[in-house]
């Protein structure tokens, strides 16, 4: 007897088991998903805090869907701005360990999710992959390394100055051909880049 599942129903398997069950919301099991990826940088936050800032979030990444065609320099400002929001609602909520490392990881990892997962899924963000940032961490700045990047001032997750963390932006953007979450991709998947002469 042959199987009556398809290659679709495969994929749907691993979603579910890496994002968990399907939902009516899949934003919020990206960035659920995203926040499993930083969230052991963070101590001693209280779920009331962590529910604020799932609903600061969910704001952010519904208010950048809507630019229409947005210049690098528009979805770096939104960027700055939503990373500043997320802390600011931490601390309102009385959670003041929360910083702009932790911030871009969230928000990064979270567009990441979305164009792994692709349009069919969720739709209205394919507009800004070409202006994504790559999530900064530990990994990724230990390949970055043999390309000359360098090194934060401070842990990625305690980096508070987002002026530095945008210059690290720019240097990838600089410094290879691809756009940035290409660059990541090719990283992760420890294959050789092309680099910008």
């Amino acid at each position: 007897m042959s199987s009556i599942l398809t290659r679709l129903d495969y994929e749907d398997f691993l979603i579910h088991v890496y994002f968990g069950p399907p939902a009516n919301h899949p934003l919020k099991a990206y960035w659920r998903r995203a926040y499993r990826d930083f969230n052991r940088t963070l101590h001693g936050i209280s779920d009331d805090v962590h529910q604020k800032a799932e609903e600061a979030l969910n704001h952010v990444l519904l208010s950048v869907k809507e630019m229409a065609a947005p210049t690098q320099a528009q979805f770096d400002s939104w960027h700055r701005d939503a990373c500043a929001t997320l802390a600011a609602t931490c601390r309102e909520c009385g959670y003041p360990s929360f910083f702009v490392g932790q911030a871009q990881k969230w928000l990064n990892m979270t567009f990441k999710y979305i164009y792994v997962m692709g349009e069919k899924r969720l739709t209205g963000f394919q507009h800004l992959y070409g202006l994504c940032h790559v999530p900064l961490d530990n990994i990724l700045m230990d390949a970055l390394k043999e390309y000359g990047f360098e090194p934060l001032p401070c842990a990625w997750s305690r980096l508070n100055d987002y002026d530095v963390y945008l210059d690290r932006q720019r240097w990838v953007r600089n410094r290879f051909p691809l756009v940035p979450l290409d660059t990541e991709f090719q990283l992760w998947m420890h294959r050789p880049l092309p680099v910008t002469q």
